[in-house]
């Protein structure tokens, strides 16, 4: 007995709509796929499967009307479910072999070790976008139209607006992109994130490729103290802003408090010793984390490996990834150089993955080009569940906005937040933009005009 055809069948005279919407044309023998497509047009179009005869009146091609006649003849008494797991089987492990011969024949000869196992990693992240290794076991009637409590819990506010945050927010599996030109903010925007995740009593890990470890703390010390940015970066501080740093330095280490009375009592507070002992006497707090990795070279592999070892381990709610346009598919240079666009779409389909896989939100920025669009490859929106672009004003009005570009889920909603370029913290109450707050004067002065 054929699977593929035992498949069809089985789908065919049960009605399984449910089992059929996870068949791809791609899992069948080449022989079949005339006969696939012709079912599922039918469905589509009638929203029911298509009678033998009806197939054998859709197709005057005489070996697939042979197929049919077979079909129709089949006795079998096996689930669909199951007879599709077989064909996702046969489907997954011809695609290994095809695409490690496909390896072995071009690259590997020239690849070091680590190219070798970065590029076996891409293949099987390469494989799960072909195959769906998920198998229909709900019931659709069984489907609860609400999320269980303690799966709502995990949704998560960005806390870069607070009125935003109480009619949007964001589900682990979720990608959330946000774009923007150099300059305009989005680093600092990851940086709020990280650290309003990180207030919440939750881990977030942020991969960052540009700017290095000690310059994101930095942010986020400057974003959760109120502590101008620049004074830090320079260690320029008074006696209650290195307070306020130690403190904040205290928050990340199990019981660290008892170190900072310790450092509020001493006469000389030397900053440095205290620093001294709470990294090497105590450990970070083991499940609310500010977790960065800086990696200028950062591959999907890289960000893979990274998070198999710490989601679980830190009960991680938020995935920073700063940002998509210079994560490399691979350490092997891909045939577009820098600014391949085919490469970008599929990081961006990565990164969509790794949300569902690790039940976590991911968060990264991506560039835009002078019309706002994004550069080089208007796809990486694809996969995302929503996505903004940021549009900064002059430091003196204070305001950054945020316009909805994309969302999945909900409807389209723009905010603007209050900004703070001395200590870059973002929200989270609302701001009036400078041409919000033009139209409100003029529309005062003209209320006034009228009495």
């Amino acid at each position: 007995m054929n699977i593929a055809s035992a498949l069809i069948k089985q789908c065919i005279v049960v009605g399984d709509f449910e089992t059929w919407s996870y068949l791809r044309k791609e899992y069948l023998p080449n022989e079949y796929h005339l006969i696939f497509e012709v079912i599922d047009t039918h469905c589509e179009k009638f929203h029911q499967f298509p009678s033998f005869d009806d197939l054998k009146l859709s197709t005057r091609h005489p070996p697939t009307r042979d197929k049919i006649h077979a079909l129709e003849s089949i006795d079998i008494d096996i689930d669909a479910g199951t007879l599709l797991e077989y064909l996702k089987n046969e489907y997954t492990q011809k695609e290994i072999l095809n695409s490690l011969d496909k390896y072995i024949d071009t690259s590997i000869l020239f690849a070091s070790a680590d190219e070798s196992v970065q590029e076996l990693h891409q293949i099987v992240l390469d494989i799960e976008d072909k195959v769906d290794l998920e198998l229909p076991q709900e019931n659709m009637r069984r489907i609860e139209l609400f999320e269980p409590k303690e799966e709502l819990e995990k949704h998560i506010g960005l806390g870069l607006n607070l009125d935003y945050d109480s009619d949007i927010m964001f589900s682990p599996r979720d990608l959330v992109l946000v774009g923007g030109k150099r300059g305009s903010g989005k680093s600092l925007t990851c940086a709020n994130v990280a650290n309003n995740i990180f207030q919440s009593g939750r881990s977030a890990i942020y991969f960052t490729i540009e700017m290095d470890s000690r310059a994101i703390l930095q942010r986020c010390c400057s974003i959760a103290t109120g502590v101008p940015f620049a004074r830090i970066r320079n260690a320029n501080l008074s006696n209650t802003e290195w307070e306020k740093i130690a403190a904040w330095q205290a928050s990340r280490f199990s019981n660290g408090q008892e170190r900072l009375l310790e450092y509020k009592k001493s006469t000389t507070r030397d900053f440095g010793e205290f620093h001294r002992k709470l990294t090497t006497e105590h450990e970070l707090l083991p499940t609310q984390q500010l977790d960065v990795i800086y990696d200028p070279s950062l591959t999907l592999a890289k960000i893979r490996s990274e998070l198999d070892k710490k989601v679980a381990k830190l009960e991680a709610r938020v995935i920073i990834v700063d940002y998509i346009n210079q994560v490399r598919r691979s350490n092997i240079p891909s045939r577009g150089g820098q600014y391949d666009w085919t490469e970008q779409i599929e990081v961006s389909k990565a990164l969509k993955s790794m949300a569902q896989e690790y039940d976590c939100t991911v968060f990264s920025p991506y560039q835009t080009d002078a019309t706002g669009e994004a550069r080089f490859a208007k796809g990486i929106l694809d996969a995302a569940d929503a996505a903004y672009a940021l549009e900064t004003w002059d430091q003196e009005d204070e305001c950054i906005t945020f316009n909805c570009v994309k969302m999945r889920a909900a409807s389209m909603k723009s905010f603007s937040s209050t900004m703070n370029w001395e200590t870059l913290k973002i929200g989270p109450e609302t701001a009036l933009t400078p041409k919000e707050r033009e139209a409100s004067s003029a529309k005062t002065d003209e209320d006034i005009h009228d009495l």
